[in-house]
């Protein structure tokens, strides 16, 4: 089963508005396209930190706060990171980074029990 497919069905089974997991699923869609795991993997920390945090995780979690469906971030990232596990180190970084800061997101609950199990 493909990434899309595994988020799909955490989307639905969260009761996710359809028109935004649409939107999330085209996301992932794209960026499986765009960016092999293998070459992903080579690419230096800063471009991976480019890539993968700002062009495809933090524009996802966007997504998942605007249509309410922060219960799904913690198995959206869990999913993520089942596919991409050498980016754990980095997501759990930008989670603790996005949660400390003056201006958390509505999804720091959910995502900061992803980075407490």
């Amino acid at each position: 089963m493909e990434l899309h497919e595994i988020i799909a069905r955490i989307l639905r089974t969260s009761k996710c508005n359809p028109m935004g997991t649409k939107k999330v699923l085209d996301l992932v869609k794209e960026f499986e396209l765009k960016h092999d795991k293998e070459e992903l993997e080579s690419l230096p920390e800063w471009s991976k930190w480019i890539t993968f945090i700002k062009n495809f995780i933090s524009p996802l979690i966007k997504e998942l706060e605007k249509m309410d469906c922060c219960n799904a971030a913690q198995l959206v990232i869990g999913a993520i990171l089942f596919e991409y596990p050498f980016m754990e180190d980095m997501v759990k970084a930008w989670i603790k980074d996005k949660c400390n800061s003056e201006s958390r997101c509505c999804c720091c609950r959910e995502l900061q029990s992803y980075v407490a199990s």
